[in-house]
């Protein structure tokens, strides 16, 4: 049996949902497709930037989020393992109403979409649901098929869209060419409770192949992260979490005073998770009846905290771009071509901002953890590096670093 929609969107995340409530609020009927049962929470916390924050204020959503139990950020600190301190990035330098971030659980800002996705009668959402494929006429995509509960369900629709992350099976189905890149470091993280003495904004430590992130979530917990190479991760969970929980603790003193009681209550593996950090570029984000948004399309290295806020960036763009398409009934590649043009410039910026962070940030050569370090004290000391890099980061003015940039990020 086959079920028509205007519109299948694979994957739940915040790109998938906040497309799939612009679309329903177009009047458009959605199908929304997941895998998960039920949203699963992870010990992680996430970032919403400025452009992020924007986009949320436009739905409606923004006040809500405010009033839920989130850390309103308004800097950022970097330090030396030793201590040093190296920058504080300022978000009230910003020129917007949106002068900070938010720091939040994912689940937060997730359970708000889904309220919103249920009072929303368009949207028809089918958890637990694994895609299987798209339906090809000719060179066009009209629908998909995909299996719950070890039954099949075909879906006859004018586009389909993979909203399905890093390893998009949407975009294999699409047959589109892509560059998939897996860094060779990831991050062990977890939530702990908040320790009375950490009242300041998020903190990171860098030092010789060694990230530690301490970040407010809410106000009463906080999200660690840590480091891990990929290569490493089987040896150290065969050594025991407290040889992880020992590394964190020996890095700084003020680290083992503030973190040593949360971290006794961190018994399983299961209250920790990795992340592993890829880049995906791909030939072109649009087919015939089809696109891809965030992950899927163009993921990107966490340095640059811009996942998810550029996942909902794509989902405003390319809903407006797919109204136009049902105005005119068509849904060809040209027709589409608009949003992956819109996206396209800033994407790129991002990625190799994140890959040269990549390459600096995690580095254990010393000549590159001395020039990091540099960088980061000029960025300190001289407003305009500050502000460049603040506004690419935070989504509200992409600008790609050029040489003149780099020259006094190193010069005295």
């Amino acid at each position: 049996m086959s079920k028509k929609f205007d519109i299948v969107i694979v994957g739940a995340g915040v790109g998938g949902l906040v497309l799939a409530l612009v679309m329903a609020k177009k009047g458009f009927r959605v199908a929304l497709l997941d895998r998960e049962k039920y949203p699963r929470p992870l010990p992680r916390g996430e970032i919403l930037q400025p452009n992020g924050l924007k986009i949320l204020d436009q739905l409606g959503f923004l006040k809500d989020l405010l009033r839920a139990d989130v850390y309103l950020n308004k800097k950022v600190h970097f330090y030396q393992s030793s201590g040093s301190h190296l920058c504080t990035i300022d978000y009230t330098r910003l020129q917007t109403d949106y002068a900070y971030a938010l720091v939040l659980l994912p689940s937060v800002l997730h359970e708000i979409l889904l309220n919103a996705l249920a009072a929303a009668p368009e949207i028809e959402a089918f958890w637990g649901t694994t895609f299987e494929g798209v339906a090809w006429n000719a060179s066009r995509v009209v629908g998909a098929s995909a299996v719950r509960d070890g039954k099949s369900l075909t879906f006859e629709c004018p586009m389909v869209i993979g909203a399905d992350g890093a390893g998009s099976r949407v975009r294999t189905a699409f047959q589109i060419k892509h560059r998939a890149h897996a860094y060779a470091d990831g991050y062990a993280t977890m939530v702990v409770d908040r320790p009375e003495g950490f009242k300041e904004e998020s903190h990171y430590y860098l030092g010789r192949e060694m990230i530690f992130g301490a970040f407010p979530v809410s106000q009463k917990q906080t999200y660690l992260f840590y480091l891990v190479p990929t290569i490493k991760l089987e040896e150290i969970k065969q050594r025991g979490l407290n040889f992880l929980k020992n590394k964190i603790l020996s890095l700084r003193p003020e680290i083992d005073a503030l973190f040593q009681r949360p971290l006794e209550a961190v018994t399983t593996w299961e209250q920790t998770a990795y992340m592993r950090c890829f880049r995906v570029v791909c030939q072109r984000w649009v087919v015939h009846g089809g696109a891809l948004l965030g992950d899927a399309a163009h993921a990107m290295n966490p340095h640059v905290a811009q996942g998810r806020n550029a996942a909902m960036v794509d989902a405003m763009i390319l809903a407006e771009v797919l109204g136009d398409c049902f105005d005119r009934g068509d849904f060809s590649q040209k027709m589409l071509a608009p949003y992956e043009a819109a996206r396209k410039g800033d994407i790129q910026i991002l990625q190799a901002l994140g890959d040269e962070m990549s390459f600096f940030w995690n580095s254990g050569f010393l000549p590159l953890v001395w020039l990091r370090d540099r960088v980061f004290k000029k960025v300190e000391q001289r407003s305009q590096l500050h502000d460049k890099l603040l506004k690419t980061v935070s989504g509200i003015q992409m600008a790609p670093f050029n040489l003149m940039d780099r020259i006094n990020s190193v010069c005295p």
